[in-house]
């Protein structure tokens, strides 16, 4: 090129391209003429940017709640189509704007308030203490800082404070209270056929004309599909071997946990109760008591503990064996209680003492005195201990070098797994939602079939198979759809063309059954279909033995008259129901309990707070400029 240049201008020309040249370079410096500036972010608001890395780690919280909810092998494609995917910038893009308004007011998280929330994190907690080691591989796992960490946590802190205070102000009174339970609490009483598409009979039969034009017309819908074959690297720590213990070693750590192994005061403990009410009033408690001393005086009089409670208290879970509450804690009842019972001696009965349910005489059997268990009883824990704490350090540490040698050639799985001595695996070949060995694991099938691992042919980060337990991929090879023949989809064709078939001819029957609404009841329509109205009596809006989604259509119908309201209600194109509504009933506000009024108050109020947040983070975006990187959520 600069040849070129040479033999084609010479003289001042060729100073001036030079001289215009190097201000670029002298400004900027080289290295950005050599390094692709990439932008990494999905969403900018304002001058801040929502990177890459944080919306996929919301996708994955995501992913990981849906799998909770609907079971680990239910298929999760949904989450990765657009839509999704821009609802979960946008709540990015609201919580960044909450921090921004909340910094803007000078709101700040203390220190100590994130060390208090990182101490709180039961994953960070190694037999329901700290554990500094699991928080710090959680951390180098995960890529983070204590600090950016730490932000993570104020950006949180700060966005649910915004919204709190947004909402804070708001009040129920007791005409709405009583307005929601009308309709919460409102019974409708009806009446519903059911007509389904599988139900209807074809006059003639799916002819094979019609299979074969359908086959040539959507040939692209009848292809095997794609597989992949997967080389991965497996770390799981069960399967490490560590460096035997020493009895020195499990001797140190039994003195260093002293009080882990000190099994406190027991107490064997009987008790009669004579139940009073939450609430009651001062002679209900009077009686309470003196039907208590009664029982007492019984006791004292030579009857047997175990028979006066049998007979006479009103714990149900005890009474049947005399009273027994078995070996008891301190602190494992209510104050009251625990303070009498651990004030008495061997034998005791005491008097009657109030507590949060009532009157109890308490028996005290016998003591067991606090007791430190020998090493020799707890030998076999400490190894075991020892042995799952090694495997858990060799795992981090094993996981942060293959990791830190992913990142440095993410193009390769071979070269980063040998540079930490482990040895690669494959899998069978695989389509989506149809794996075999850690690919019916559904992290690692998202993974697989993801931009990152599939498209670009890179090696995925460590993915979590189960505590400890974690692999790499990388897609080894990538087996194209091929199309199917004609006699392998047959029978697939034929059944797509009889439900579409039952489909239309059931929402031509639905057409004829609405005009007849109009002026027959349901019952006589349902005679001449050879069905029997199923009769819902006075349900509310939650019952348990009638279809939610129905439930939902009869509760939006308006109320009848003086004639029954009649409906064709479509619930899919393979389900319809024909509906009679015939009575709607408020609910009665005096009727509800406290509690309940309590849970509707607490119901409306944060409703009205979510209502009120959503209006005050509109008013926010109005005066920010924000931007959606809309090709990075393809």
């Amino acid at each position: 090129m600069l040849q070129a240049m040479r033999e084609k201008f010479s003289g001042w020309v060729l100073i001036l391209i030079v001289g215009l040249l190097a201000v670029p370079f002298a400004l900027f410096g080289i290295n950005n003429y050599f390094q692709a500036q990439v932008e990494n972010y999905v969403a900018k608001v304002g001058e801040a940017e929502v990177d890459t890395r944080t919306f996929q780690e919301r996708l994955d919280q995501q992913r990981q709640q849906m799998r909770q909810m609907l079971g680990q092998d239910t298929p999760l494609d949904f989450l990765n189509t657009e839509e999704n995917k821009r609802r979960i910038v946008d709540a990015l893009i609201d919580e960044e704007l909450l921090v921004q308004d909340a910094r803007a007011a000078g709101v700040e998280v203390p220190a100590s308030k994130l060390q208090e929330l990182v101490l709180s994190i039961d994953g960070f907690k190694s037999n329901g203490t700290f554990d500094p080691e699991i928080y710090k591989g959680f951390l180098r796992n995960r890529g983070y800082t204590t600090s950016s960490f730490e932000e993570l946590l104020a950006r949180d802190v700060l966005s649910r404070e915004i919204s709190s205070r947004v909402g804070g102000s708001n009040f129920v009174t007791d005409a709405e209270i009583d307005a929601y339970l009308k309709v919460f609490n409102q019974t409708r009483t009806f009446s519903h056929v059911k007509l389904t598409a599988s139900e209807q009979t074809l006059a003639e039969p799916i002819t094979e004309e019609a299979i074969a034009k359908r086959f040539e017309e959507q040939k692209s819908s009848y292809m095997t599909p794609e597989k992949v074959v997967l080389e991965y690297a497996e770390l799981n720590a069960a399967e490490f071997t560590v460096e035997p213990a020493t009895e020195e070693n499990l001797k140190d750590s039994y003195e260093r946990q002293a009080n882990r192994f000190v099994v406190p005061e027991q107490r064997l403990t009987s008790h009669i109760l004579v139940e009073v009410a939450p609430g009651a009033d001062a002679e209900a408690q009077k009686a309470a008591l003196a039907e208590a001393e009664k029982l007492l005086a019984e006791v004292k009089g030579g009857k047997a503990f175990a028979d006066v409670a049998k007979e006479h208290s009103d714990d149900l879970g005890s009474k049947a064996t005399g009273g027994d509450l078995g070996w008891i804690e301190k602190g494992a009842n209510d104050a009251a209680f625990d303070d009498a019972l651990f004030a008495m001696n061997a034998n005791d009965v005491s008097q009657p003492v109030l507590g949060s349910n009532g009157y109890h005489i308490i028996q005290l059997r016998e003591i067991r005195a606090e007791k430190r268990k020998t090493f020799e009883e707890v030998r076999a824990e400490l190894l075991a201990s020892y042995e799952s704490t090694e495997r858990e350090r060799i795992y981090n540490e094993r996981a942060s070098q293959l990791l830190d040698a992913i990142h440095r050639d993410p193009q390769s799985l071979k070269a980063p797994a040998e540079s930490v001595g482990m040895t690669l695996k494959t899998t069978e070949a695989f389509a989506r939602n149809s794996g075999v060995g850690i690919a019916l694991n559904p992290k690692v099938m998202e993974e697989a079939f993801g931009e990152m691992v599939l498209e670009r042919g890179q090696t995925s980060d460590l993915i979590d198979i189960a505590p400890n337990h974690s692999v790499a991929i990388r897609v080894l090879e990538r087996i194209p759809p091929k199309q199917r023949e004609l006699a392998e989809v047959r029978a697939e064709i034929e059944s797509e063309l009889k439900l579409e078939a039952q489909r239309k001819q059931l929402a031509a029957q639905i057409a004829e059954l609405e005009k007849r609404l109009s002026s027959e009841s349901l019952e006589a329509i349902a005679a001449s279909l050879t069905k029997t109205p199923e009769k819902a009596d006075a349900v509310v809006r939650t019952a348990a033995n009638v279809d939610p989604n129905l439930l939902t259509e009869v509760f939006k119908l308006p109320r009848p008259g003086s004639n029954p309201v009649r409906r064709a209600i479509r619930l899919s194109d393979d389900y319809q129901v024909l509906v009679e509504l015939t009575a709607v009933v408020d609910g009665d506000p005096k009727t509800v309990e406290q509690a309940a009024r309590d849970g509707a108050k607490a119901q409306l109020l944060s409703q009205w707070q979510e209502t009120e947040s959503r209006a005050y983070v509109k008013a926010l975006r109005q005066g920010v400029d924000i931007k959606i990187a809309e090709d990075r959520l393809r």
